[in-house]
């Protein structure tokens, strides 16, 4: 039994990563908040089966597993569970925790949020710069009351940003949220929650699902948000690096 968790809600595995440098920091970065097993909550996007290759035993490090299908141990010492990140008809980004099923994005957020309760996943909204302003801000709002999901925040949003008035209201999970540049790969863990109670090591997904859903009010938690000047060069370089993708493609398609 474990009897701990240091948690990171939200982490993707991009592409453009060292896999043992990731893991490395990921575990590194987790356990320096206190006794508890490092775990990783992974929302793995489209084109992405990151936790199905692990599971299969391709990975940076040792596979242990469990005796459920959407959890594993790394290295004897990194627990990971599956997920993965879906974007509704609105734009809206909604994490299914706990879960391996795939989900279609381009669905409403209503019916996203039922599909992914249908499958026995734990339904997160999570932050995201520009996204909880303006008309989608109400909709997360709006969605977050009908449904009384988690929420999500994100070691993304800047030292002094403040935190959406619907985290007072709601459970908030903390999770680093890294972006798809190689310099991100050492952020995973750096910001998230601690989970007490007892846990089975053989079926850890199905005790965080039960402690998530009796849970009325955010878990204490640890770790550190960019501060602005990161976050407006995390953001320039995006954008720069997203437009240079486009137009390599634009080129290939004449």
């Amino acid at each position: 039994m474990i009897d701990r968790l240091l948690i990171d809600a939200h982490v993707h595995v991009h592409d453009c990563y060292d896999e043992a440098a990731f893991l490395h920091a990921a575990y590194g970065n987790l356990s320096r908040h206190g006794p508890g097993m490092p775990t990783l909550l992974l929302a793995e996007m489209p084109g992405f089966n990151t936790f199905s290759r692990w599971r299969s035993g391709n990975a940076a490090w040792p596979v242990k597993l469990t005796d459920e299908p959407v959890s594993l141990i790394l290295g004897e010492k990194l627990l990971v569970i599956a997920g993965r990140q879906i974007v509704t008809a609105e734009r809206v980004e909604v994490l299914a925790l706990l879960s391996d099923q795939l989900f279609d994005d381009g669905q409403p957020l209503d019916k996203t949020i039922t599909c992914v309760r249908d499958a026995g996943a734990v339904a997160l909204l999570p932050w995201g710069a520009g996204k909880w302003s303006g008309k989608r801000g109400r909709l997360v709002g709006e969605a977050a009351v009908r449904h009384s999901v988690l929420l999500g925040d994100s070691a993304g949003r800047p030292i002094g940003w403040p935190a959406p008035s619907i985290f007072q209201r709601h459970v908030v999970l903390r999770g680093s949220d890294p972006l798809r540049m190689a310099s991100q790969q050492f952020m995973v863990g750096r910001y998230g929650f601690a989970l007490s109670g007892a846990f089975d090591i053989r079926r850890p997904a199905e005790g965080i699902h039960g402690a998530l859903r009796l849970m009325m009010q955010s878990p204490p938690s640890f770790g550190q948000r960019v501060g602005p000047i990161q976050f407006l060069r995390q953001q320039v370089e995006l954008r720069f690096k997203h437009t240079g993708l486009r137009t390599r493609w634009m080129k290939h398609r004449t």
